[in-house]
């Protein structure tokens, strides 16, 4: 019977901690994507996400290709952005997984910075070389 038991733990235990393991490795995934946004670099940003990618972003539907064109401008610019996240819950089932958080950027050009916050979401697909995100949510908050 204690043989049993000790299996049972085991068994529970193990599960635990790669459930967790998994957890990491999402939201690393979505703290991975955005410092490719605060380097203003495509390889990075590309990296992080599937190749059919899409972004709702204050009331529009974005693509790989028109986030670049957003941000690229910004390419030689001394702006620092300084991501904090706050995670809300992180979901998987599978292959595929949510996430919900707080993301706050600071924006730092010299003496001048500003602080921006958004609530936000993302559905990311499990891939040959890991998480994957192919859908971010993004709602400004005041």
């Amino acid at each position: 019977m204690k043989g049993i038991f000790f299996i049972s733990l085991f068994v529970m235990c193990s599960t635990h901690l790669f459930a967790q393991k998994e957890k990491n490795k999402i939201e690393a995934t979505v703290v991975g994507f955005f410092n490719g946004l605060s380097l203003v670099n495509a390889d990075t940003l590309k990296f992080y996400v599937t190749p059919d990618f899409h972004l709702l972003e204050d009331g529009q539907v974005w693509n790989m290709d028109t986030l670049l064109s957003k941000i690229m401008p910004m390419k030689n610019s001394k702006i620092e952005r300084i991501n904090t996240f706050k995670f809300i819950r992180t979901e998987q089932s599978g292959n595929m997984a949510w996430v919900s958080y707080n993301n706050s950027a600071e924006f730092r050009l010299g003496e001048k910075q500003q602080i921006m916050k958004w609530l936000e979401s993302a559905v990311l697909i499990k891939r040959k070389g890991g998480w994957k995100i192919q859908l971010l949510h993004s709602t400004k908050l005041k």
